[in-house]
């Protein structure tokens, strides 16, 4: 089985109707259906910030989904320091890119993690490290 990662924007156009990429995200719904889906605690985290929790129907469907059984949570310890450096070190230098990306962009890396797609609308921030590693942006 082919292994994929979801950014916290697919997951919000997915599931809130009132998201701007809700008609584009629609068309992704397939691709969870395909592959196991790699989920990394801080895309959960930041997918369930206030605005989405107050909003009832999408969070019910997004609790659904993710108790789908070709979904894996991924314990993402051994990245968080090294995402949390690159995120502020980025940042300052030009290049602003949020702890969540940076530790995405950490997992693509790991030939342990076996990443084969990622589906996310944010493409500048993982075109490069998507490329290397063969990662098809879905």
């Amino acid at each position: 089985m082919e292994y994929a990662l979801a950014d916290t924007g697919v997951w919000y156009g997915i599931f809130d109707s009132r998201d701007s990429r809700y008609n584009e995200a629609q068309s992704k719904i397939i691709f969870f259906e395909s592959f196991k889906i790699v989920i990394p605690w801080p895309t959960v985290y930041e997918t369930l910030r206030t605005r989405f929790v107050k909003n009832k129907p999408a969070l019910k469907l997004y609790e659904t989904f993710l108790k789908k059984p070709n979904f894996e949570y991924l314990d993402d310890s051994v990245y968080r320091d090294e995402a949390f450096r690159l995120s502020v070190e980025s940042s300052l230098n030009g290049r602003p890119i949020s702890m969540v990306d940076c530790l995405l962009r950490l997992i693509i890396d790991d030939p342990n993690a076996k990443i084969n797609y990622l589906l996310t609308f944010n493409q500048p921030d993982f075109i490069d490290i998507c490329k290397k590693n063969r990662v098809e942006i879905l």
